[in-house]
């Protein structure tokens, strides 16, 4: 095992060191790539006084009545709202199921005719 005071001294030469790598990083300069950033300023200024002229104007106020409005006409609608149903046949759905209900007709006949004729 090593001593107090050699792992000290490591210590101190880590510390060192570290200290002569950080001013050699904080000497070098980055090279930053050349870019052009475009001026918004008028964009900006223009934006901030469309909203300014927004927030003065009276839209809240104006969204109240109408807010007010919609509520005076959803109390004025009745709770319940009679609907009448109807429901019909078309023209040949009437004869589809005649025509079906013959068929299931004949098709019992006949399997009672087979069945009794099984049976004797």
């Amino acid at each position: 095992m090593k001593t107090q005071q050699e792992q000290l001294g490591e210590f101190r030469e880590s510390l060192k060191s570290h200290g002569e790598r950080l001013s050699r990083l904080e000497n070098i300069i980055p090279k930053y790539p050349k870019i052009r950033i475009p001026d918004y300023t008028s964009d900006l200024h223009a934006v901030r006084k469309s909203v300014d002229t927004f927030l003065q104007s009276n839209h809240q106020e104006n969204m109240k009545e109408i807010m007010l409005q919609i509520r005076q006409l959803v109390a004025a609608m009745p709770e319940v709202v009679r609907v009448r149903h109807h429901h019909h046949f078309a023209r040949l759905t009437k004869r589809v199921i005649i025509v079906f209900s013959i068929l299931i007709v004949l098709l019992c006949l006949a399997i009672g005719l087979t069945y009794y004729f099984y049976r004797h």
